[in-house]
């Protein structure tokens, strides 16, 4: 329950503790936290983008892409990998990653139109 304070808003107590109720309700919340700290990395962020632009790359595709090492970029498809964002095939030695979801690129579509609009 929340307690007022002196300094209160012109929220009324209902509402406020309806949204603290909504927030413990979330079990989902510890998912929703890692996920945004994958997109929070610049290099993991240019991952996804290209991904979302070519639908599937190898790792050796995304280093010429991002001028970075092989090493890099399977260290940060590893990353986004374990956190469900991308997937992998396999076609004789190489190995492809494309975006498990539509949503993801539909989320990263929507966040930057929100940055270009803002």
């Amino acid at each position: 329950m929340i307690e007022r304070s002196a300094t209160r808003s012109k929220v009324s107590l209902p509402v406020l503790e309806g949204t603290q109720r909504h927030l413990e309700s979330l079990d989902e919340l510890p998912l929703m936290a890692s996920t945004y700290r994958l997109l929070g990395d610049p290099t993991r962020l240019k991952i996804l983008l290209s991904l979302s632009h070519a639908k599937e790359l190898c790792v050796s595709d995304l280093a010429d892409i991002l001028a970075m090492d092989t090493s890099a970029i399977s260290h940060q498809l590893r990353k986004l990998k374990d956190g469900g964002l991308v997937g992998s095939t396999r076609e004789g030695p190489i190995i492809y990653y494309h975006l498990v979801s539509d949503v993801i690129r539909e989320a990263l579509a929507t966040a930057r139109s929100l940055l270009i609009a803002g």
